[in-house]
């Protein structure tokens, strides 16, 4: 017969496990490592969930490489700059598309320039601020184009004979200097930016002026004051392409239309966009009112075609610049004044 307590309690015996773990039990703790197992089944559990769900991760990662090539593609178009630079650079690549700027580029970007600022946002500055600084500005360096790093590097190839760095440098210091005494007949030049700059000025600035009345001004110049500012920049940059034309023995009109032509193209694209703007609402509200038979959206969008033109003030400057080209490319016919107006500094 076992001499083991009546009530079957192994507890006061000792070597019983039962006294153990009956304290660990009701705290919920083990003596055998439990706090550290537990932390691993826990994670393991997060690592089993995250490679349990490859669409979401894929989503994530791929949400992450669109932002990181965003950021990188504004570094790459910006080059790190900020401000009226990285403004500067943007309306660079804007008008080398538009007006096909040379790849190589230009010697002196003219949207780098305080005129371009001034054309850009005429609020900021007087209309005669502006006309005194179209006067005062040589817009031949904007002509120049860049020459091609190519040609560089072929007369270095071809100069390299061996011999030791400082006689290799010498030829080319040589051509630097050559390049920079050269006439402007040898230089390439291209209208790309004169373009660039008669257009902003046709889309920003008002077809007419608004004379300041002042006192102390003279006759020439409340004459100049009539003359709004795309008319004073367009006579400059004519008096700019003649001069040119005239000193390398080229046809007027040819300049002149070669000037001009991108100009009146831009101006025509720029009228198909703003009239498909007032044309939508128009046929947004016929859809409409088509399928809810409710006329008030129809009426709403024909509103929009009784608005003003957005593109009256564009198409008033661009028409006069066609005929002050057509009227400086035949000098001839143009009578002593013309030829003086556009000749005289």
């Amino acid at each position: 017969m076992s001499n083991r307590n009546s009530s079957g309690d192994w507890s006061d015996y000792p070597g019983s496990r039962r006294r153990t773990t009956s304290t660990n039990h009701a705290t919920g703790r083990s003596n055998y490592g439990g706090t550290r197992r537990s932390n691993n089944a826990n994670n393991n559990n997060n690592n089993d969930n995250q490679k349990g769900n490859p669409i979401g991760n894929w989503i994530q990662n791929r949400a992450r490489e669109i932002r990181a090539r965003h950021r990188n593609r504004q570094r790459d178009q910006v080059g790190g700059a900020v401000g009226t630079e990285a403004k500067a650079i943007k309306n660079l690549q804007v008008n080398a598309k538009d007006f096909k700027y040379p790849e190589e580029g230009f010697i002196t970007p003219v949207e780098h320039s305080l005129l371009y600022a001034m054309i850009e946002f005429p609020e900021n500055y007087p209309e005669s601020v502006i006309r005194n600084e179209i006067e005062d500005e040589d817009f031949t360096q904007y002509l120049y184009v860049k020459e091609k790093e190519t040609k560089r590097g072929e007369a270095t190839s071809y100069e390299d004979d061996g011999s030791d760095n400082d006689v290799q440098t010498q030829p080319n210091n040589n051509d630097s200097q050559t390049a920079t005494q050269q006439s402007e007949e040898d230089q390439p030049v291209s209208y790309g930016q004169l373009s660039a700059l008669l257009a902003l000025s046709a889309a920003k600035n008002p077809s007419t002026a608004s004379p300041e009345k002042s006192s102390s001004t003279t006759e020439a110049e409340s004459d100049d004051q009539t003359l709004s500012v795309g008319e004073t920049l367009c006579r400059k940059l004519l008096r700019t392409i003649t001069r040119y034309a005239d000193a390398n023995s080229l046809d007027r009109n040819h300049e002149i239309r070669e000037f001009l032509d991108p100009i009146e193209r831009r101006c025509a694209v720029r009228n198909e966009k703003a009239a498909l703007q007032q044309l939508l609402p128009a046929y947004a509200g016929y859809t409409v009112s088509l399928l809810t038979g409710n006329p008030l959206p129809l009426l709403l969008g024909a509103a929009a075609l009784t608005g003003p033109d957005p593109m009256m003030e564009e198409n008033t400057n661009v028409h006069g610049f066609r005929g002050l080209g057509s009227r400086t490319g035949d000098m001839e016919t143009a009578g002593l004044l013309d030829e003086n107006e556009f000749d005289d500094d």
